[in-house]
């Protein structure tokens, strides 16, 4: 293991430590959005109501295990559990980012042992500055159904030892055109905006998880690993969830549009960040997103409670998710896109500011 292996190590072991005491907020914009339910929703309860395709792949429910962690003991043991729980209840697991092993490829054989618990479809997730060669490596190891590329360039500004090159869209097209499967491309925890979903579609880029702000805090924990330099004002930095996926919308606006972006194809939305319980995943569903990602609501209770726990946890989200579906009188989570939703002033007056900004001239 070479010495920038080695500090990626003990980074990922820091993250770890770090996440388990790392203080997710109670309320996030979920609790400003508030979906219209009928007193007549015409429809039956049942937990094939949350089955749905995930590339391609049938799963039971639209929610899945989002990255954590991988390449470290801990790490590896964390995946072997979430792959179990995964495998138990029918729905995807994405591993946290697997560029170490570019530079320790011995750090491969821990995300092997825990591809092995799962009969699932697994996402794999590197950075953007990982080579074609070691993507490869990965799939044919890991028979992933999609590729992650994680931006985080809050986090490795934060990060102590972080990069400072954040030119990335040349570097994810040559990522996705290795891959040979489909690509998500994910943010760490501050959400997306308008212009970089629309220039992810430009470069045929298959989904984009936007990964807002109100979960786990990339700032916060960064920051609490620096001697000096304090950046805790850059905790609130970037867009919440919700507006992350009202910004999806906006760019399908323009994506729609000819003269703006030529009339190309919307990648799929993957809603993630806060996700706290089946309520938010349905408000997910309704404000555009294909799937949702959960990462510290099953982390935490993977920690406390065990792998049992989070079996039960996950197998109870299915089944209070199907009845939500139907109670809102859908039948599966893609009739979901057609529930009716307001919000509060505060989110409605973003979404008014962020509609002049897109198209100046409409309002």
């Amino acid at each position: 293991m070479n010495e920038e292996a080695r500090m990626a190590a003990a980074r990922k072991k820091e993250h770890i430590t770090l996440a388990r005491h790392n203080k997710r907020p109670e309320s996030n914009d979920f609790d400003k959005v508030f979906l219209v339910r009928p007193a007549l929703p015409e429809s039956e309860a049942a937990l094939s109501n949350a089955e749905c395709d995930f590339f391609g792949f049938r799963v039971q429910a639209p929610f899945f295990i989002n990255a954590m962690t991988g390449g470290v003991e801990e790490g590896d043991r964390i995946n072997m559990d979430l792959c179990r729980a995964s495998d138990k209840n029918g729905i995807p697991m994405a591993f946290g980012s697997a560029s170490f092993v570019e530079n320790n490829p011995s750090a491969l054989k821990g995300f092997e042992e825990a591809r092995n618990r799962t009969r699932q479809p697994v996402l794999i997730n590197v950075n953007a500055d990982t080579s074609p060669q070691t993507v490869k490596t990965l799939i044919r190891a890991l028979d992933p159904i999609a590729l992650q590329i994680h931006v985080n360039a809050v986090q490795e500004l934060v990060m102590p030892e972080g990069s400072r090159h954040w030119k990335w869209k040349e570097k994810i097209a040559r990522l996705r055109d290795a891959a040979g499967i489909p690509v998500i491309v994910k943010e760490v925890g501050f959400g997306f905006d308008v212009a970089s979903i629309k220039a992810l579609a430009e470069i045929g880029i298959d989904a984009v998880d936007v990964s807002g702000k109100g979960g786990t805090n990339f700032c916060t924990i960064e920051n609490c690993r620096r001697e000096k330099g304090d950046f805790s004002y850059l905790s609130e930095c970037g867009f919440s969830t919700v507006q992350s996926l009202l910004n999806a919308r906006f760019a399908q606006q323009l994506l729609g549009l000819p003269e703006e972006g030529g009339g190309k194809k919307m990648p799929e939305v993957i809603s993630s960040g806060g996700i706290r319980n089946p309520l938010d995943v349905l408000k997910s569903l309704a404000l555009g997103a294909r799937w949702v990602g959960v990462s510290g609501k099953f982390l935490s209770t993977l920690l406390s409670g065990g792998e049992k726990a989070l079996e039960e946890e996950i197998s109870e989200w299915k089944e209070q998710l199907s009845g939500l579906i139907a109670l809102y009188g859908a039948s599966c989570p893609a009739q979901c896109q057609k529930i009716a939703w307001i919000c509060d002033a505060e989110l409605e007056s973003y979404a008014k500011q962020m509609a002049r900004l897109v198209n100046p001239g409409e309002l």
